[in-house]
């Protein structure tokens, strides 16, 4: 026991040798390298500037794969990043969760395939912080008939995950900043604004009200997360997400006449989230 506790001790001071690289830049590792978490992407290094991605969480229901190809390496690093999934099967399982009323329904989410394209640019401020700067869309290419439509689960961060399937688009722009904090932690911030697909109207009790409860695709999106290294390659990351979306919601407003009116407001989500990170050299 005694000879456990110093190996968890000395491999825990190996960790503090340097501080973790930071994540989901524009970096792209070198050739045999790779990373994978809980629910970050497994990636692999197959060649110098070329990596491959996947989410093997739910890779068994809904195939995907991505490559990440390194276009410049130096001080300022751009990488382009390409892929596509195929999500219909992991939807159909989900019909009487996520789409209730379908499952003693005829419709159905049709075969499809979910294309994306991304581009990623990276520079450093002093030893180890860094900055990204991050653009990609991802769209529907249907395969046959299809019977989605918007989930509206007041939970956007879901509806931004499946934004693409059900609504035909979702397209982001970004940026997060890394920081050192010391040899063992990174705090990192992140901003984003993603623009969906339609989201459709507003139904009251199963009537639409009409064009002006015409939902808006814009949602706002914020996250800070503190990474803590174990080990000598791997971290544990938790944090909070910010999510900012028009989910519907109304509010009472009496004006300077006196008579009352329903204004629109957009709903926020904030969401804890926790990671752990195995990567090698």
């Amino acid at each position: 026991m005694k000879a456990l506790f110093l190996s968890v001790l000395l491999a825990g001071t190996l960790a503090a040798a340097d501080p973790r690289p930071a994540r989901n830049t524009a970096d792209v590792g070198p050739r045999g390298s790779w990373s994978m978490g809980v629910f970050n992407p497994l990636r692999l290094a197959i060649l110098d500037g070329l990596e491959l991605q996947t989410h093997p969480l739910v890779f068994l229901v809904a195939p995907n794969l991505d490559a990440r190809f390194a276009l410049v390496r130096s001080s300022v690093r751009l990488t382009v990043e390409a892929g596509v999934s195929l999500p219909t099967f992991g939807l159909r399982l989900t019909k009487g969760y996520l789409f209730p009323a379908w499952a003693t329904s005829e419709n159905d989410i049709g075969w499809m395939l979910i294309p994306r394209a991304g581009l990623l640019l990276s520079g450093d401020v002093g030893r180890h912080d860094v900055w990204t700067l991050k653009a990609d869309g991802a769209w529907r290419a249907p395969l046959g008939p299809n019977s989605a439509t918007q989930l509206h689960s007041f939970l956007a961060p879901m509806d931004i995950l499946l934004a693409a399937p059900l609504t035909g688009s979702c397209y982001r722009v970004g940026g997060a900043y890394d920081h050192a904090l010391s040899e063992r932690l990174r705090l990192r911030g992140e901003l984003n604004i993603y623009a969906t697909g339609p989201q459709g109207r507003l139904t009251v009790s199963g009537t639409d009200v009409g064009p002006i409860a015409e939902l808006s695709p814009l949602i706002v999106t914020a996250h800070v997360g503190l990474d803590v290294a174990v080990f000598k390659h791997s971290r544990f990351t938790v944090g909070v997400l910010w999510a900012n979306a028009d989910q519907g919601a109304t509010r009472l407003v009496t004006g300077p006449d006196g008579y009352s009116e329903r204004e629109r407001v957009r709903g926020n989500n904030i969401v804890p989230t926790l990671d752990f990170i195995w990567a090698g050299p």
